[in-house]
């Protein structure tokens, strides 16, 4: 293997890995931001609450949320693919 293989599948994990370990917690972040309304202030500025959000924002957090569980049934079918295969005969990534 070359110096310049080496480095293009160094960068490949390391674009995964970017991807998935950031990837991730900011989508559950995005969706946890779209179910809340804004936030509602007391006369000294210290947030008391928030708002309720708006229909389509839910609907935009959900689909977040179904997004992100899509992400990680595949990440986890993906790990086991061998066990699937070895245990049961699916070839689910072929």
């Amino acid at each position: 293997m070359s110096p310049a293989e080496i480095f293009e599948a160094i960068i490949r994990v390391a674009g995964l890995a970017l991807a998935f370990g950031a990837g991730i917690p900011i989508l559950f972040a995005l969706g946890m931001r779209c179910m809340t309304g804004d936030p509602v202030r007391n006369s000294e500025g210290v947030i008391v609450g928030d708002t309720a959000a708006s229909p389509q924002m839910k609907v935009l957090g959900w689909s977040v949320y179904g997004i992100l569980a899509l992400v990680i049934v595949v990440a986890i079918l993906w790990i086991a693919k061998d066990s699937l295969n070895h245990y049961f005969g699916l070839s689910l990534f072929s």
